[in-house]
């Protein structure tokens, strides 16, 4: 019996890797359909990058869900599409991991609509605090340079209020489509 059981395991984690490229193979053809969202400067773009990675971290747990964020971002960095290179790509791993992980790891400790409700606002919430943060500290600075203060505190609200709209966005496609995909990922 222990060897089945042992050769089972190595099945399954070959699974998963797979459905965890092929939805990061989706999340990377995703971020390519972009589009601008009227109120936002152009630089913030609305892609459904995270809409693969929170269908697979709530299907298979939330290192799947990460996992398809971080292979998603490699990808599109080395693409050399990201108009604000490697800083862009790394705001965006930032966000989505935020969201994204957040978002599974409340899912994975409740498997229920009630989960899947409170996991999306979560991970929302997780999303804007952390970059928030990120943005003021980091980000911000590093692509625009020092700033006055007013300035600084603008654009951080500016993209809080952005990543607040662009997740509930992808929050609403996933609760859209979850269910009608999960039975292909479990």
């Amino acid at each position: 019996m222990e060897s089945v059981t042992a050769a089972v395991k190595p099945a399954r984690r070959v699974t998963v890797a797979v459905r965890v490229g092929v939805l990061a193979a989706v999340a990377f053809a995703l971020m390519y359909l972009e589009f601008h969202i009227p109120g936002f400067p152009t630089f913030l773009q609305y892609d459904a990058g995270d809409l693969p990675a929170l269908v697979g971290g709530f299907a298979m747990g939330p290192l799947a869900g990460v996992s398809v964020v971080f292979i998603r971002s490699a990808l599109f960095l080395l693409s050399g599409k990201d108009e604000a290179g490697w800083l862009g790509t790394m705001a965006s791993l930032f966000s989505s991991v935020f969201f994204v992980g957040v978002a599974t790891l409340i899912y994975r400790w409740r498997r229920s609509l009630v989960g899947a409700l409170l996991g999306l606002a979560g991970g929302i919430a997780a999303c804007v605090a952390g970059m928030a943060l990120a943005n003021y500290f980091f980000f911000i600075p590093a692509y625009l340079g020092r700033l006055e203060p007013a300035v600084l505190l603008g654009l951080v609200r500016m993209t809080g209020l952005f990543n607040l709209v662009k997740g509930s966005i992808t929050s609403v496609l996933t609760f859209l489509i979850y269910k009608r995909v999960s039975y292909f990922l479990r």
